[in-house]
């Protein structure tokens, strides 16, 4: 069985010979622990990212080919660097924080203009398709993080409630490059599409659900509509945080699958499973708050057995950490989570 018919059985709820499995990213720190620097340095970006991935026995790669371009420097010395939709941040290489939001005035909404579609490299995507047998998925962003990553998530959370109106025009505006991006990557064979929209605290929602509704899940629905129109894909969605709430939402906007599924939120994926697991494909739930990063490997087995365990039975779940694989996670729990999974998660063997 190949990894893209691997990763479509799963995402389809039917059992494939093994539980697929994959990150969204990898922190080119945690890379170069992993493969080494000599080999680091000699394969690249890309090709360190792709090696990580095969000794991990991953079936899928993410790819995001966000463009951003640097547009001058501070007087520390700092890049000043431009996002697709106009924002502007001073990176310092640990943060980074706007300089120039993606509107001068929310009351200007009407004004903003989406950005440039020649802005919207795929060098990542081609190169996995070029050189891998992995099931490609080409993250976009959402209605929301896209918004307050452009202006702030304290002018974001303030203008939700008092300049509701205008956060919605930006928002639409927003996705419309964000749909048209998608269907770029799917000319360039991506087989799947997933939308980050971190949309929750560990408590539950940012945003109250009357709000929501103005701003969020009419752009999820319409995003999620307009690329399978295009192209018969899945479409995931990844957001951290209690989310248990508004699982229904998800369900309604129509997703093939969640990312995340955040443990030390509240999170339970028996739960999530029993409720969801017919409607969902389920993607993640290993802990990184504590187990993958100041866990031991005998802990980080135990808790990728249970998962499998709860989760796998009938398909429709791909195992990966709750988001992504930090550079603070210990090199030897990446290695006893996939390798354990590789082990323990075939099917028809327990």
């Amino acid at each position: 069985m190949t990894k893209k018919e691997r990763v479509a059985m799963a995402i389809n709820h039917k059992e494939p010979n093994k539980v697929p499995k994959g990150e969204i990213s990898i922190d080119n720190n945690l890379v170069k622990k992993l493969i080494g620097a000599e080999r680091y340095n000699k394969l690249g970006l890309m090709g360190s990212e792709l090696a990580v991935r095969e000794l991990l026995h991953m079936d899928i790669a993410f790819v995001n080919d966000y463009p951003v371009k640097v547009v001058g420097q501070t007087d520390e010395g700092y890049n000043i660097i431009q996002g697709p939709f106009g924002e502007q941040l001073v990176n310092s290489g640990k943060s980074s924080h706007i300089i120039k939001p993606l509107v001068d005035d929310i009351e200007n909404a009407e004004s903003y203009r989406i950005p440039d579609m020649n802005w919207c490299p795929t060098e990542k995507l081609d190169f996995y398709n070029e050189n891998s047998d992995m099931y490609i998925v080409a993250q976009v962003g959402g209605p929301a993080c896209n918004v307050y990553l452009g202006i702030g998530m304290e002018d974001y959370m303030i203008y939700s409630l008092t300049n509701t109106k205008e956060i919605g025009i930006i928002a639409e505006r927003i996705m419309e490059y964000e749909i048209a991006r998608a269907k770029v990557f799917l000319d360039h064979d991506a087989d799947a599409i997933l939308i980050a929209d971190d949309i929750a605290f560990n408590t539950g929602p940012f945003l109250p659900p009357a709000i929501m509704e103005q701003i969020v899940y009419p752009y999820w629905t319409q995003a999620v509509k307009e690329i399978k129109k295009y192209r018969d894909v899945p479409v995931f969605l990844h957001t951290d945080g209690f989310i248990y709430n508004v699982m229904d939402k998800i369900v309604d906007c129509g997703y093939n699958g969640i990312q995340s599924l955040q443990p030390s939120s509240g999170m339970d994926i028996a739960r999530v499973k029993a409720n969801y697991g017919k409607d969902l494909c389920l993607m993640g739930n290993i802990d990184l708050d504590y187990l993958l990063t100041f866990g031991s490997p005998q802990e980080v087995e135990d808790e990728v057995k249970r998962v499998i365990d709860v989760t796998a039975p009938g398909g429709g779940f791909i195992l990966s950490s709750c988001n992504i694989l930090v550079d603070i996670v210990k090199p030897e729990n990446a290695l006893a989570m996939y390798n354990c999974a590789e082990a323990y998660g075939v099917y028809g063997t327990r």
